[in-house]
C-alpha cells in the first residue's frame, strides 16, 4: 500500500498525541497537567489524549483507550475525523519491540475505560494504555489535578460523582508526563481533510 504524505513517514509504535479540546473531561486535565518546557523542537502544546499507531498490512490503525468506548482499535481515518490534529511523536530507542508491544495491545482491546485513573480500579485510561503496552520503557509519575500540588474544584465535582477519593501525587501518567520523559521525538503534525 502507498501511502500519501505525511502518512508514508509513520511506524507502528508512533505515539499520537491529541491536543486538548472543548470537551469538558479535556479542559479539565488540560487544566491539571502541562508539557515541560524542552529544548528540542516540538509543537508547545497541552494533551489530553494519546494512542499508539499500528502500521499493519490492511493500513493504519490507533490503539487507545476512550471514556466511550473503552480500549479500542480503528482505522487512523476515524481516528483523525474526531480530532482537529494530532502530533505524532517517536520513542528514540530504535530497539523496542514495537509489534509485540501492540499485539498485547491488541489482547487488551474490549476493557472498559478506567474514568477513576486509579491503578487497582478496572480497566484502562488513555496513557494507562500506553504504559501497560511499554511498560518497561515509561516511568509512572505522581499524578497531578491541579497547579502545584493543588486540586482543581472540578476534580472534586467528578471524584465526589463516582464516590472514590482523588488519587492526587499516587502513581500514574498522563499524555503530557509521557512527554515530559524526554524519551522521544516530535515526527509530525496531522491534520484531516
Amino acid at each position: 500500500m502507498k501511502l500519501q504524505q505525511p502518512f508514508a513517514s509513520l511506524k507502528s509504535g508512533d505515539l499520537l498525541f491529541v491536543p486538548d479540546t472543548n470537551e469538558k473531561l479535556s479542559q479539565i486535565i488540560a487544566k491539571s497537567t502541562v508539557v515541560k518546557a524542552v529544548t528540542r523542537p516540538q509543537p508547545r502544546k497541552n494533551y489530553t489524549h494519546v494512542g499508539v499507531l499500528e502500521h499493519g498490512l490492511e493500513g493504519l490503525f490507533v490503539l487507545h483507550a476512550t471514556p466511550t468506548k473503552g480500549c479500542i482499535r480503528e482505522s487512523l481515518t476515524d481516528f483523525l475525523n474526531d480530532q482537529q490534529s494530532i502530533d505524532v511523536y517517536r520513542l528514540k530507542n530504535s530497539n523496542i519491540d514495537h509489534e509485540s508491544a501492540i499485539q498485547h495491545g491488541k489482547t487488551l482491546l474490549g476493557e472498559p475505560y478506567n474514568s477513576s485513573f486509579i491503578a487497582e480500579q478496572p480497566g484502562y485510561y488513555c496513557s494507562e494504555f500506553v504504559c501497560a503496552l511499554y511498560k518497561d520503557i515509561f516511568a509512572q509519575t505522581p499524578m497531578s489535578f491541579g497547579p502545584n500540588g493543588s486540586i482543581l474544584p472540578e476534580w472534586h465535582s467528578y471524584y465526589k460523582k463516582i464516590n472514590l477519593p482523588i488519587p492526587n501525587g499516587l502513581p500514574g501518567s498522563s499524555p503530557n508526563s509521557l512527554l515530559n520523559q524526554g524519551i522521544t521525538d516530535f515526527i509530525t503534525t496531522l491534520s484531516k481533510g
